[in-house]
């Protein structure tokens, strides 16, 4: 597990190849997982690509690794939604270690549940039913908690609070979703991708979705207790665009 004392404290100035709040945009590596995609997990591909710029595979690629799995580690993703970051880690935490995939209804927790079977990851797998905002797990039960693009969909302060609850001394919280632009986005474009969402993709929850700044951010990790937070944005089509972000927190 990456040590407290070797990550950066929260905004300290860091070159270019290094977590660093400034968001330096980082370039993409070769995928380095040898994974298949459901049917439906094809289409969030596609919307993936279309919304980031970025390659799906290569990106998840790049989430496990800044996660550093070790054997024996207790790992909670949430919400897991098809749970393909949770499948990542099979076979990277040992006999001894433990992977959660939790969501808020049983339908989601299933579709989890026989993807993973489907794919032959469902060993050291659990898949529980649980609200993002108040997590039915016990305190300083994990090693790690992985989120990923998701954050702009839940309630940011109490899903932080509670992952720091359940997060062991010194664990870390591992987030990836899209950041605002520090210029701000146009009324326009945020109502198109609310009726886009709202009509077409029928996604409510999409459609009232937030996109917080890196400030918002910072200051919500502070306010949640994490004691350092590091930034590391992957991609932005230009300067009015959403920011990819890999953010790494450390209780």
């Amino acid at each position: 597990m990456t040590r407290k004392e070797d990550l950066p404290a929260l905004g300290k100035k860091q070159t270019d190849d290094e977590w660093s709040p400034k968001l330096a945009i980082q370039p993409q590596k070769p995928a380095l997982i040898d994974t298949w995609l459901s049917q439906f997990e094809e289409r969030l591909e596609q919307d993936f690509r279309r919304r980031t710029g970025l390659d799906y595979k290569t990106t998840i690629a790049q989430i496990i690794e800044a996660a550093a799995p070790f054997p024996g580690m207790r790992i909670l993703d949430v919400p897991t939604g098809t749970g393909i970051i949770a499948r990542q880690f099979v076979g990277k935490v040992g006999q001894e270690g433990k992977i959660i995939g939790a969501d808020s209804t049983r339908e989601k927790v299933e579709q989890a549940r026989l993807a993973a079977q489907s794919a032959k990851a469902s060993l050291r797998t659990e898949w529980r039913v649980s609200p993002s905002d108040k997590l039915v797990f016990a305190n300083d039960s994990f090693d790690l908690v992985t989120s990923v693009m998701a954050f702009h969909r839940l309630n940011g302060e109490k899903f932080l609070a509670e992952v720091h609850r359940v997060l062991k001394p010194g664990g870390r919280l591992l987030l990836a979703d899209e950041l605002a632009p520090a210029t701000g986005t146009s009324s326009l474009r945020q109502s198109a991708r609310r009726t886009y969402y709202r009509l077409i993709a029928r996604d409510a929850d999409e459609a009232e979705a937030h996109f917080h700044s890196t400030e918002e951010m910072m200051r919500m990790m502070g306010e949640a207790g994490f004691s350092q937070s590091m930034f590391k944005a992957l991609r932005q089509h230009g300067k009015h665009d959403r920011i990819f972000t890999l953010i790494n927190a450390v209780k």
